[in-house]
């Protein structure tokens, strides 16, 4: 089955990041648990050198499994989702003085006040209208303070197109989980469709879609909105980033570089 071709695409709802992200979600990704975020948040604290003094914000923190270990760095934490059910899930394995917000990334309830930002797990090309993702940026560069450093975790759209699997089925925790993979060239996303059952039961379908944003037009997006990338590895092993690289990783810094 050819993963591109335009009868594979299907609709994609507007607002679709408001059912994703929900009481199903921890199951789909339960695999994603605190102790595989350790390396990924110790490479991102080491990029950025993050210091006790920091004010912190990880935008779409979800269930909070990389503030777990940025805790231990004694910074000031905020972490800010859109999503109820998993700010509660961080809620119950913070401690008390990570500051927790519910909002939409896209008009931040919050002051240019930051010193780093983190961006972890492909948060970001949500939204279908490409004005919602340049306010996104916006609202990024804008809460850090000038100096502030920037991390963002991406997909990289040329491994995603190469290694793209368009039907899967995986049991876990007795649950399970049929995956349907599709990239809508047209408009630059990869969608994902995902049911899950168990005991013969659909319990829900949520889809997934991210916009596959190239290297250039991604850093072009962040200056726009003032923040200037400095370096970008291909994975967190610390490897530069090139076309086969599994993803894409950018550091960066408010401000002239």
């Amino acid at each position: 089955m050819d993963a591109v071709s335009p009868e594979n695409t299907r609709p994609v709802s507007d607002d679709w990041f408001a059912d994703a992200f929900g009481e199903l979600y921890p199951i789909v990704y339960a695999h994603r648990t605190v102790e595989a975020a350790v390396p990924e948040a110790r490479f991102a604290a080491q990029a950025l050198d993050l210091a006790p003094s920091d004010r912190v914000l990880d935008l779409c923190c979800g269930a909070g499994r990389h503030l777990a270990t940025l805790e231990q760095y004694g910074a000031s934490l905020t972490g800010l989702d859109y999503s109820p059910q998993l700010l509660s899930l961080a809620r119950n394995r913070l401690a008390s003085t990570a500051q927790l917000i519910r909002a939409d990334m896209r008009v931040l309830p919050l002051c240019c006040a930051f010193d780093v930002l983190f961006s972890f797990f492909t948060s970001f090309g949500y939204f279908l209208d490409e004005a919602d993702n340049a306010a996104a940026a916006a609202e990024m560069g804008r809460v850090l303070k000038p100096g502030g450093r920037f991390f963002m975790d991406y997909l990289n759209p040329r491994a995603v197109t190469r290694t793209l699997t368009p039907q899967s089925r995986r049991e876990s925790q007795g649950y399970i989980i049929e995956e349907s993979r599709w990239i809508d060239s047209e408009a630059q996303r990869v969608n994902k469709s995902i049911a899950i059952s168990r005991n013969q039961r659909q319990l829900g379908v949520i889809t997934e879609s991210v916009r596959m944003y190239e290297l250039e037009e991604l850093k072009a997006l962040l200056a726009s909105a003032g923040v200037h990338v400095t370096h970008v590895y291909g994975n967190y092993s610390g490897e530069d980033y090139g076309a086969a690289s599994d993803r894409m990783i950018l550091v960066g810094v408010k401000g002239a570089v």
